[in-house]
């Protein structure tokens, strides 16, 4: 006797931002190869409907609208058309973010705010809009991605790495005010990923270095989009029920080496001996 398996998602509803390329485009896929219909979101209708064909080719179901996320006008139209499609909406992913400033004597307030309003108060603004119909189901799953850059400085980056530990906190707050209306926020920390951006901004050697013996990482590699997806798609399942307000990092263990010892110019003496 044969048994089918029921997709942990089947039936389900999902949206994810910044889903027309790198981690948002595969946790768009990894949701709907799990079965839900996925509604992805972004500026450039092009790269999302990109995104449709990659999961339709492999028997997915998701559709695309173009909008900025810091606009509460875009934002209110993305969720309206959701709710009328849907019906409800079981799982929200914040991963529309920007990332483009020069070091911190050298931004302006302008490029501050900006990366503000899209990183924070964009994620804000669409998970108020979604948490209302999650609260009146009494049932809902919210996960906006951080960054290890919420945990500690990695470079020249003040106003991105000021959002994501906002956004960390935010997310804290949000567990409490709304878990016991059944609804859970949590958030995914990656490390270094192997995306386009780190294609772009590193030498042939550095990308070499980073793909196949990254020192600093234990794990010695970049993490892959789809290792960010896996633990998202986890975190939004039952199989999370009972996690809430957390920030899980997926960083190969990056952060938890504080490289103290590798950079002392002798070993230490071994204790015990």
């Amino acid at each position: 006797m044969t048994h089918t398996v029921t997709p942990r998602f089947s039936g389900r509803t999902a949206i994810v931002t910044g889903a027309g390329r790198g981690i948002g485009r595969s946790i768009a896929q990894r949701l709907a190869a799990d079965g839900a219909e996925v509604l992805v979101v972004g500026r450039t209708l092009e790269a999302l409907a990109e995104t449709v064909e990659l999961i339709e080719a492999d028997g997915g179901k998701a559709w695309a609208k173009a909008g900025d996320i810091s606009a509460t006008a875009d934002v209110a139209s993305i969720i309206g058309e959701a709710a009328e499609r849907w019906g409800r909406i079981d799982i929200l992913v914040n991963n529309a973010a920007i990332f483009d400033e020069p070091p911190f004597l050298e931004v302006d307030a302008e490029t501050f705010r900006r990366t503000f309003d899209i990183n924070v108060t964009g994620t804000f603004v669409m998970s108020q809009a979604v948490a209302r119909g999650m609260v009146a189901n009494r049932k809902g799953s919210i996960i906006h991605i951080s960054s290890i850059d919420a945990l500690g400085a990695d470079g020249p980056f003040t106003a991105y790495t000021a959002t994501k530990a906002a956004v960390v906190s935010m997310a804290r707050t949000m567990a409490m005010e709304l878990s016991p209306h059944g609804v859970r926020i949590n958030c995914v920390a990656p490390g270094f990923v192997n995306t386009d951006m780190v294609h772009k901004t590193s030498t042939p050697n550095v990308l070499e270095h980073m793909l196949h013996d990254f020192t600093r990482v234990p794990l010695r590699r970049l993490v892959e989009p789809e290792e960010i997806a896996a633990a998202v798609a986890f975190l939004a399942s039952d199989e999370a029920s009972a996690i809430t307000g957390t920030n899980l990092v997926v960083d190969g263990g990056l952060t938890a080496n504080l490289f103290v010892m590798e950079t002392l110019p002798d070993p230490m003496i071994p204790l015990g001996g």
